[in-house]
């Protein structure tokens, strides 16, 4: 039907006089609809549509939609066509009072699965309230080209339907190879603004200044990858905040990125805010607490990902959210993935579980994390279980829980401080696929990891480790509580087997009282700061099949040092 037919079908229907929206010079049109229409009109700003049904018949490919502030949202989803741009008039929606008019949409039905608004090639969504729709407020399949900007929404996915999953996988305990099914992996509710790609080539995607909150059973941006497609990503200055898991459901993301099969998503995460995620839960302990994520990277068998995250603010002040609630997680599952997440300029504090995780849990990866003028801190979990090597409260958790994985963490000018539990963590246990963990590399400089309840730097391998390298520079170890697993600034701990370990930590600050305890490890601490001049005193090193060099200790406390 063309779109002046379809015009006049509507325009009968309604009683509306046969009009068309002028075109410009390119050919295309702006319509502009309203729900405060009651009657049918022509499209025009004088008479506006009175329906997202009606706007989408007459609209074509590469025209204008303006939907009109009212008091109440045009209801029944609109799915775009290619190079149309979907606008609200009126001033920002980002602050307006939720009972003023605005140009609100809304999807109540099953049309389109529910989504309020559904992408095309090249269209841009802008300026548009969105109200609990039945499922996404903003959704695109194999699309291109789209931008979603400086839109409001909330109240998202009432039928709560399963969006991301987070698949199965065995998590770790403490018993070296022991660990436990996460049967049927952690679904997650359908986010607020969502992108899937199953077969695009180099697709784009830019999500800015959007607000996604409030929801009870919704993710809030979610960027997916699989099959053979390949996406890049722009994320920027997004606040999500207020979200919770459904009932059902196992996990809920502020952010989520993830790429499985033969995929492979770029993804730029800059200058977003995440906070109030989780229900609330006295103990912070049972489901009903929520598995909530600040930023969410996952790779999935031999896909490709790479996430940079820059100046990001992550806040959970009451520490709401279950045990497992991380300001920022990346994680690989399945066999042969490839991550690397570079994190810059950004703070991440109060959650109940670990700060910051990077963890191979599937086999035969490579998985990368960079960590730069970073600030993870004030974690309010339970600490050390002596069950669990993971969510304690660990600042920063890095290791691999399956065969093969290759694991590197690079730390630079960055603070870990005040956590329940460890400040820097890093381990393995093979508990996926059979045979050891090929490497494990951590390079810490020029940073200030003290004052944590658990080890400020906490090192434990249970199974077989076939490398194992650690080198840390002009960094202040001092001052953990040593209530952890270890009582020491600094414990490395090998109660498996390791084929190679090179472990270096000269020139830091460590002690001066249970500064160091290694345990079938050899340490090189030359060049530290024991707390006082002469070296490290009676009390301050520990060691048990193990060596630790602590020559030529230094005679006065460094820069940089408590």
């Amino acid at each position: 039907m063309s779109r002046l037919l379809a015009l006049a079908v509507v325009a009968a229907l309604l009683g509306a006089p046969l009009t068309t929206a002028p075109a410009d010079a390119a050919g295309t049109r702006t319509w502009y609809v309203s729900a405060a229409v009651t009657g049918g009109g022509d499209g025009s700003r004088a008479h506006p549509l009175g329906s997202l049904a009606a706007v989408e018949q007459a609209s074509g490919p590469g025209d204008s939609i303006v939907v009109l502030p009212a008091d109440r949202a045009l209801d029944g989803g609109i799915r775009l066509q290619p190079g149309q741009v979907l606008t609200g008039a009126g001033p920002s929606v980002r602050g307006l009072p939720e009972d003023a008019a605005a140009p609100a949409l809304t999807n109540s039905g099953t049309r389109l699965g529910g989504d309020a608004v559904r992408l095309a090639d090249g269209a841009t969504v802008r300026n548009l309230r969105v109200r609990d729709a039945q499922r996404g407020g903003i959704y695109g399949l194999d699309v291109t080209g789209v931008r979603v900007v400086g839109n409001d929404v909330a109240g998202h996915n009432v039928s709560c339907t399963k969006g991301f999953l987070i698949p199965q996988f065995n998590a770790p305990t403490n018993v070296p190879g022991v660990g436990i099914p996460i049967v049927g992996g952690l679904p997650n509710g359908w986010a607020g603004i969502m992108v899937d790609g199953s077969r695009r080539t180099g697709a784009t995607a830019y999500i800015a200044d959007n607000v996604v909150h409030d929801a009870e059973c919704g993710d809030g941006i979610d960027v997916r990858t699989w099959g053979t497609a390949s996406y890049t990503a722009t994320i920027v200055r997004n606040d999500v905040h207020g979200l919770r898991q459904g009932e059902g459901l196992k996990s809920v993301l502020a952010i989520g990125t993830q790429a499985r099969d033969t995929s492979t998503l770029v993804a730029r995460i800059t200058d977003n805010r995440q906070s109030a995620l989780g229900n609330p839960d006295d103990l912070n302990l049972g489901p009903e607490g929520a598995d909530s994520e600040g930023v969410f990277v996952n790779g999935v068998g031999p896909s490709t990902i790479r996430v940079v995250v820059e100046r990001n603010v992550y806040t959970n002040e009451d520490g709401v959210g279950g045990f497992s609630a991380n300001g920022l997680e990346a994680v690989t599952m399945g066999d042969g993935s490839d991550l690397s997440v570079v994190v810059r300029d950004s703070s991440f504090s109060g959650s109940p579980g670990d700060v910051i995780e990077e963890g191979a849990l599937g086999t035969n990866a490579v998985l990368r994390m960079r960590l730069e003028n970073v600030v993870a801190e004030r974690s309010t979990g339970v600490g050390n279980t002596y069950l669990l090597p993971f969510n304690n409260g660990d600042c920063v958790l890095a290791g691999s829980l399956g065969a093969g994985n290759d694991v590197g963490l690079v730390v630079r000018r960055s603070v870990f401080r005040d956590c329940s539990s460890n400040g820097l963590a890093i381990g393995s246990n093979v508990v996926n696929g059979r045979g050891p963990t090929a490497a494990i590399s951590l390079d810490v400089d020029t940073s200030t990891i003290t004052g944590n309840a658990g080890s400020n730097l906490g090192i434990r391998n249970f199974t077989g480790l076939r490398s194992l390298t650690v080198r840390v520079r002009r960094t202040d170890l001092a001052g953990s509580e040593g209530l952890g697993a270890s009582l020491a600034d600094v414990a490395v701990e090998d109660l498996g087997w390791t084929g190679t370990a090179r472990i270096d930590v000269g020139g830091t600050c460590i002690g001066p009282v249970l500064g160091l305890d290694a345990v079938r490890y050899d340490v090189a601490a030359r060049g530290v700061w024991w707390g006082s001049p002469g070296g490290p005193g009676p009390l301050t090193v520990a060691a048990l099949a193990g060596t630790v060099d602590s020559s030529a200790p230094l005679a006065a406390r460094p820069d940089g040092c408590a």
